[in-house]
């Protein structure tokens, strides 16, 4: 496991969020809107909180590609610049992590053109050359020591609005994160699954996709993409068993290329019919265990929970300890409270069917 608590703070519309007794598998549920993929997108901030580039990526998530100017302060609370940005996370080895974004005003030093120089301005202040955010982010030890570093994306409007990067001086991430969402890129699953055949444990891969469809018998990449046989006389393409194999798929596979770290999923059973979800949740369950890798997903579907409670009650008892169910409520102060539902309580809530989503 990674992560044991999370602090989120002015993050989009989340004020304030504490998520306590973070387990290996954490889901999060609440009405639309509430802030559960926001929740995914620090988390996953965090845990690359070395790379500005990030800042980018959690809006391409979302089909939002732009990043100029006025896009900037987007991802602050009330879009406000003096509500900067604070993720702060406790480890499960007793270290912390510590992640601050602040928008950049100017930078201290840039070149200017003698047209530029010599154009009139009835103002006593420059123009801003470049905006951007900077990153700066704490790796605190168990016994206090603390080690800073910074780093940020430049905007610089002198240049068509060219993006700089800075990067950190002297640091190389440790921790590796991968995000899925519902506009996944399938093309990413083929490069993570052709590293499983070359590793020869596709087997593993095919016994979970036999449960999705029993005439599922190997698994290969070929040129023209990912290939299944399934007894007919030619291999057929993934693309022509549906969404919920490729998204099988694509959550297994990118489990496999994040030993020891976190995944992210958002929307976890979009694509998926309600019969494959008890085989999606043994899947994610018996991967992160025997990889050790921490899951946060997203879902407010019904057939969901009950699929992942019927798995915890009667095939994977042993891993009942291992997974946080949080509701979100958004308070009247702005705080967004994460109400905490470990498998005794959300083993009843289901069954008397209560709703918590």
């Amino acid at each position: 496991m990674v992560f044991d608590r999370i602090e989120i703070e002015n993050f989009r519309g989340i004020r304030h969020l504490v998520l306590d007794s973070v387990k290996q598998i954490n889901l999060l549920v609440g009405k639309n809107n509430c802030g559960k993929s926001s929740i995914l997108d620090a988390i996953f901030l965090l845990s690359g909180f070395s790379n500005p580039l990030l800042n980018l990526r959690i809006n391409q998530f979302r089909d939002y590609d732009k990043f100029e100017e006025e896009d900037l302060l987007l991802n602050f609370y009330q879009m406000r610049a003096d509500n900067p940005i604070h993720i702060y996370g406790d480890l499960t080895d007793g270290n912390k992590r510590e992640l601050k974004i602040s928008p950049i005003v100017s930078e201290s030093q840039y070149v200017i053109s003698k047209d530029n120089l010599s154009t009139q301005s009835l103002s006593n202040k420059e123009a801003n050359i470049s905006r951007g955010l900077s990153m700066n982010f704490s790796n605190v030890k168990a016994d206090g020591t603390r080690k800073s570093n910074s780093s940020a994306i430049i905007i610089n409007s002198q240049q068509n609005d060219e993006i700089k990067i800075r990067p950190p001086k002297d640091y190389n991430e440790t921790m590796t994160g991968v995000y899925i969402n519902s506009k996944f890129t399938f093309n990413i699953a083929v490069d993570n699954l052709t590293s499983i055949i070359q590793d020869k444990q596709e087997k593993v891969i095919v016994d979970i996709l036999k449960q999705i469809d029993p005439k599922i018998r190997s698994i290969s990449v070929l040129k023209s993409g990912v290939n299944v046989d399934i007894g007919l006389s030619r291999l057929v393409p993934i693309n022509m068993l549906g969404d919920g194999i490729r998204k099988m798929v694509a959550i297994i596979t990118s489990l496999y290329d994040c030993k020891g770290g976190v995944i992210f999923i958002d929307e976890i059973d979009n694509g998926l019919h309600y019969s494959s979800l008890s085989s999606l949740w043994k899947a994610i369950i018996k991967t992160a265990e025997l990889l050790d890798i921490q899951v946060f997903a997203t879902t407010h579907n019904i057939e969901s929970l009950q699929a992942l409670n019927k798995v915890l009650s009667n095939d994977y008892t042993e891993s009942k300890d291992h997974i946080m169910c949080y509701s979100l409520r958004h308070m009247n102060t702005d705080e967004l409270k994460a109400y905490n539902y470990p498998y005794d309580k959300f083993n009843y809530v289901i069954n008397q069917e209560i709703e918590i989503r």
